[in-house]
């Protein structure tokens, strides 16, 4: 299967937009786990075996990860490889360079590690995007409208035409072998409505629903609106503020599989 027919399957043998954020972090994790590296490890596991069942994709935010240097590496490799075949990985590493160290960027994620997918830094132009998107197979997701606040410094920059727009035409002009998708921030509905209604056939990973109060129906919209698209959970599903661990972990990802399901019910 070619990416986007990867992709197609992830989300229908799961029935839902659900992606699961890891990010894990020692200050949050339950106390059973030790504060170290390989603490790190034996909760994401545990955390994948509790949602494997109801997770389309997992985006692996790997800052939490590189922190931990060449062990954290190491344990990035050993969890990702343990995740079920059906699961569409993504390494959120927001990678933006040149074209010579691009290439050598998207090789390490995507040929080294089996990730699917990437998420990438627009600020260089197609240089910094091409070497993610050269094999059908492989895919990208290019930061466009971020969920933090700050975002809006650049992003809505421009006064004819601000540059999240001018992102996402440079994407769609790249997409020719249909694997080329957009950030947008779901705490950001305004602009979410706004680029989907402009580019209806771009799928979007959309962060920022849970914890940074994003909003849930417009999200869902979007995605129902061409069937292609993730809404990722991170803090929301790995740290329940109610519950015994893992079973609230567990409710809590049921919760937001439903809430994001591909078919509506109503």
């Amino acid at each position: 299967m070619n990416y986007t027919q990867y992709f197609h399957h992830c989300l229908e043998t799961r029935n839902s937009f659900l992606c699961t954020g890891i990010d894990p972090d020692v200050d949050n994790i339950p106390a059973a786990f030790t504060k170290d590296v390989q603490g790190i490890y034996e909760f994401v596991r545990v955390i994948i075996q509790a949602t494997a069942e109801l997770s389309a994709a997992y985006k692996f935010n790997l800052a939490f990860f590189e922190r931990w240097g060449w062990r954290g590496w190491q344990v990035l490799e050993k969890l990702v490889s343990e995740v079920p075949g059906d699961i569409l990985l993504l390494a959120d590493a927001k990678r933006g360079d040149i074209g010579n160290s691009s290439k050598f960027y998207a090789r390490a994620l995507l040929q080294e590690l089996p990730f699917r997918s990437a998420t990438v830094s627009p600020y260089l132009g197609s240089d910094s995007i091409i070497p993610f998107i050269e094999d059908e197979n492989k895919g990208a997701f290019v930061l466009c409208v971020t969920s933090n606040p700050s975002g809006r410094e650049l992003q809505e920059h421009g006064a004819n035409k601000p540059l999240y727009i001018r992102t996402a035409e440079l994407v769609q002009g790249l997409n020719q072998h249909k694997n080329l998708g957009l950030v947008i921030g779901a705490t950001k509905p305004e602009q979410l409505l706004d680029v989907r209604q402009r580019f209806p056939s771009l799928p979007f990973l959309i962060p920022g629903v849970g914890s940074q109060g994003g909003g849930i129906e417009t999200a869902v919209e979007v995605c129902r609106k061409n069937g292609l698209g993730l809404i990722n959970v991170s803090r929301g599903i790995l740290y329940p503020t109610e519950g015994k661990f893992p079973d609230n972990v567990r409710k809590s990802a049921e919760n937001y599989h439903q809430l994001f399901s591909i078919k509506d019910d109503k």
